[in-house]
């Protein structure tokens, strides 16, 4: 036990203190921090009726619009604009002009052009700008002078205005969901499906980088001397599942910090609120969990690809096996979030070690899980690691303190592995 937690506080200490550990680190915060921080700023960019009622602003006009109407087709047009677009000076023109007009919206993206015509029951509508990027916003046009013309009409039908205004309304919209699938729930699980594989191939491929440069300067001979090789195995990949799991506790609890902080209460995104709510105490244990066997199961097998090899240049050919087992797994994860109610995704996948991890956390925040269907995931995980360790130390064992050409399989079985 000596010979682990020495090489476990050695490796652990050599990583944390590593420059890509900590700008990583670093670099995930901050993005938690403005993602947290988008909600507050859409509400401050676009305030509600009662923020408005508030506070005294001054609308500054930065552009002009030339009104063309001259068949009189829409009346209340000139009034819906000027109401709608309060930083646009909208000025009455002629159709005789309309070429003036169109030369200096040509050289100025400030000039906008609006011309009605008839065209058959219901009059055109065209919009002029100097290019697509710049002036008035042309859907917003036609929603509010299509609104404006049919209420004219109304109106002209003798079609009383508090009639006309009902017509206007917007019904009130809250979106619910019977199970227990929520946007919220929904982006987490996400997260921990590519916080999963970022764990699993940066800190495995920690692994196996860490074995090969021990290897590449020898190191690992006095390693050897002083610890057996599976004391050496387990140690390392105990302490870089450490760095990942503190890093991984880090996150999380930076962005509960952030949620906390930052999100305002009550914010909906597609009319559905932002919660925590899937997030209970026993789907973080066992999301946690899943994160640790997870790690456990690939840290093992990249713990051997290091071994395997002499140079740390091929370190990235070693672990390309277990990184495709890893990339096949993720993909299996994402099909998860895109079709939760998937036959292979829960029917057989969940239960597969190599891909258990990264489906499961998705299904325990957005789905009621069978406690049978977690007992054999877990289950069959813990059998799969137990396996694996056993045959990883022993190839670890006959493998660590060869050099030269990179061992092949055949090679290992007559070291008497």
């Amino acid at each position: 036990m000596k010979q682990i937690f020495t090489v476990f506080a050695y490796t652990f200490k050599d990583a944390i203190r590593k420059k890509a550990f900590i700008i990583s680190t670093i670099i995930i915060l901050f993005l938690i921090a403005v993602i947290c921080a988008v909600p507050q700023a859409i509400n401050i960019l676009n305030p509600t009726e009662d923020d408005v009622k508030d506070v005294i602003s001054v609308n500054v006009v930065t552009d002009t619009c030339y009104y063309i109407d001259d068949n009189h087709l829409i009346p209340s047009a000139e009034a819906t604009l000027t109401s709608s677009f309060t930083d646009t000076a909208f000025l009455i023109g002629s159709e005789k002009d309309i070429d003036s007009y169109k030369a200096q919206a040509k050289n100025d993206e400030t000039i906008s052009i609006i011309e009605v015509t008839k065209d058959g029951k219901t009059p055109n509508i065209t919009v002029t700008t100097k290019d697509f990027m710049t002036g008035i916003n042309a859907d917003k046009v036609t929603d509010i002078l299509s609104q404006a013309y049919i209420a004219d009409t109304l109106e002209n039908e003798g079609v009383s205005k508090e009639t006309i205004a009902f017509t206007k309304t917007t019904l009130p919209c809250t979106t619910e969901t019977a199970g227990n699938m929520d946007i919220s729930g929904y982006a987490i699980g996400m997260l921990l499906i590519v916080m999963m594989f970022f764990a699993i191939y940066y800190y495995g491929y920690g692994v196996s980088m860490s074995i090969a440069t021990e290897k590449t300067s020898r190191v690992m001979e006095t390693l050897v001397v002083s610890a057996k090789p599976s004391r050496i195995l387990i140690g390392k990949c105990l302490a870089m599942g450490a760095v990942g799991l503190l890093q991984f506790i880090v996150i999380l609890s930076f962005g509960a910090l952030c949620y906390s902080a930052f999100i305002p209460s009550g914010f909906t995104l597609m009319g559905m609120p932002l919660s925590l709510s899937a997030f209970t105490f026993q789907s973080a244990i066992l999301v946690i969990l899943y994160f640790i066997l997870g790690y456990a199961l690939y840290a093992v097998m990249n713990a051997v690809c290091g071994a395997m090899v002499s140079k740390v240049e091929d370190v990235n050919s070693a672990i390309m096996p277990v990184m495709l087992i890893a990339m096949i797994s993720f993909y299996f994860g994402c099909f998860s979030a895109i079709s939760p109610n998937g036959g292979f995704t829960t029917g057989f996948a969940m239960y597969i070690p190599f891909s258990s991890p990264f489906i499961m956390p998705f299904k325990l925040l957005n789905g009621d899980v069978a406690t049978t269907d977690l007992l054999i995931s877990i289950g069959a995980l813990v059998v799969t690691i137990l396996i694996i360790t056993a045959l990883s130390i022993k190839i670890y064992s006959a493998s660590v303190l060869h050099y030269g050409k990179r061992l092949k399989l055949k090679d290992l079985y007559r070291t008497k592995l």
